[in-house]
């Protein structure tokens, strides 16, 4: 019998074991990013984004970069607030809010400014730093919940400020005169035809001149964070995220630790509202809503907090494959792989994933012939899986076209061996989803291996049907659905993210 020793934790004694027992894969690509010095990972990064417009030249593409460089902006700034000092501000997308404001004032003819742009950027990310630094100020005594709540509610009155601020009584402002009252926001209409962002006599017009200057800002602010991370006051913000008590015992200004991590995030957070607003060349208050601050902390979270590295993965990830689900075939390859690269993450040892297939495949091809044979006036006709293959030919072309038609084939092939029924499909879609949850969650209490691949056969096989009768048509719900499942998916399985540094702590 095994002594049991107090006041040991074995699982943390075996952390150095389990790292050691790493992949090579795995150990190849980390050893290449730490050997790797930073200018040339921020190189790297920039000849990647550079290679999106020569690849393509489609616009809905090129948006989509577009916007995970700027979602990735966002997040290193609350990545300050959130990842390195641990305060938990529920109001940063309102600074975003402010800096795309900002510019609509400094630059278009609302207000009939229009100051250079080399001026404009310096000011308005000077003003984000100065606002949050002042909203730091009430906030000192607050932490957790308490300093989310007032966060919160500052983000929702500046949304209404720019909804409501359309009739402003100015005629006590001295030396300002008014014919009635003053619309300062134009409320829901917005303020439109904002001005480009001129530098230097390059004036970006188009979609692809926007989206380089995005991501030759986004990688100076990533220069300038980890040169920030790596200094005193990155090193306080850390210690002071780990235990704020210790950390003012130990002679830190906490208070002035808060303020400076506000201010800072809300400098960048302004420098990213004017580029949105430069490019839409109009700013509403629907565009700084709750939903972009979800899906702005579904960026940080998803890739670790106090990650720079797990922020532009958790861009990638929260931006790119919502708009691929808008496909339906891709979105469905991507579904598909999504789920064996999910299965092989899971079950060890992973040689049992293919048997966990096979038995699946078995299983529906059984369901399939049982239906055929008692309803089978009940499944739905679809057309032949050769149908959808390209004429062969031994050429590129057929290559180009088979890899083309990736998407469909597999949608094509796993329809046809799915029994999916003509009516009703969507009482039994609904039925079909709710085993499905059931049986994940009876999944996800099986320790034993070969109870857990018996649960997982009809578990995989609802998830394929439910699938096809009813989430791949619904474009709106299978978003919302994607990014719950993967948060949901993450915090049991990974709570300090993708990228994140996981926290092993000794009591």
């Amino acid at each position: 019998m095994t002594e049991q020793r107090i006041g040991t934790d074995e699982w943390v004694e075996q952390h150095e074991a389990r790292l050691a027992t790493q992949s090579e894969l795995r150990e190849l690509v980390y050893g290449f990013g730490e050997q790797l010095p930073l200018w040339g990972r921020l190189g790297l990064l920039l000849l990647i984004g550079l290679f999106v417009p020569v690849l393509t030249s489609n616009p809905f593409h090129i948006r989509i970069a577009a916007t995970i460089a700027l979602m990735a902006t966002l997040g290193v700034g609350l990545n300050v607030v959130v990842g390195y000092a641990g305060l938990l501000d529920l109001g940063f997308v309102a600074f975003y809010g402010i800096g795309a404001y900002a510019y609509a004032y400094l630059s278009s003819d609302f207000t009939g400014v229009h100051l250079p742009t080399l001026l404009t950027i310096p000011l308005i990310t000077v003003l984000g730093a100065v606002v949050g630094f002042l909203l730091g100020l009430p906030s000192l005594r607050l932490v957790g919940d308490y300093l989310a709540i007032v966060t919160l509610a500052f983000g929702q009155i500046f949304v209404q400020l720019m909804t409501s601020l359309t009739r402003v009584d100015l005629s006590w402002v001295p030396f300002l005169t008014t014919d009635g009252p003053v619309n300062l926001t134009r409320g829901p209409n917005g303020i439109i035809e904002l001005d480009s962002i001129s530098i230097f006599g390059f004036v970006a017009d188009t979609l692809t001149e926007n989206y380089i200057i995005r991501l030759v800002v986004l990688i100076l602010v990533l220069l300038f964070v980890h040169h920030l991370n790596n200094s005193r006051l990155g090193r306080a913000w850390r210690a002071m995220r780990e235990d704020e008590l210790a950390a003012e015992a130990m002679g830190m200004p906490t208070r002035l630790l808060k303020l400076q991590a506000f201010a800072i995030g809300a400098a960048i957070a302004a420098l990213a509202g004017t580029l949105f607003a430069a490019e839409q060349k109009a700013v509403f208050p629907a565009n700084f809503d709750v939903t972009l601050l979800i899906t702005l902390y579904g960026v940080v979270v998803l890739g670790g907090l106090g990650s720079l590295p797990g922020v532009l993965l958790g861009a990638v990830i929260m931006i790119a494959v919502p708009e691929i689900l808008r496909d339906i075939e891709l979105a469905s390859l991507l579904f598909y792989v999504g789920s064996v690269v999910a299965l092989i993450g899971l079950i060890k040892p992973r040689r049992l994933v293919g048997l966990l297939l096979l038995n699946v495949a078995i299983i529906g091809l059984l369901v399939q012939v049982i239906a055929e044979s008692i309803w089978p006036d009940s499944l739905a006709e679809l057309p032949s899986v050769a149908s959808v293959f390209p004429e062969f030919s031994v050429s590129i072309r057929f290559v180009t076209a088979i890899i083309d038609s990736l998407p469909e084939i597999v949608t094509s092939i796993v329809r046809n061996w799915l029994a999916i029924p003509v009516g009703n499909q969507e009482l039994i879609g609904n039925i079909a989803l709710a085993i499905l949850i059931v049986l994940i969650l009876i999944a996800s209490r099986i320790k034993q291996t070969t109870q857990l691949l018996i649960t997982l056969v009809p578990t995989m096989y609802l998830l394929a049907l439910v699938w096809e009768i009813r989430l791949s048509g619904q474009e709106s719900v299978t978003r919302l659905i994607f990014v719950g499942v993967v948060l949901i998916v993450l915090m049991i399985y990974r709570p300090h993210g993708l990228l994140g540094t996981q926290r092993i702590e000794i009591v």
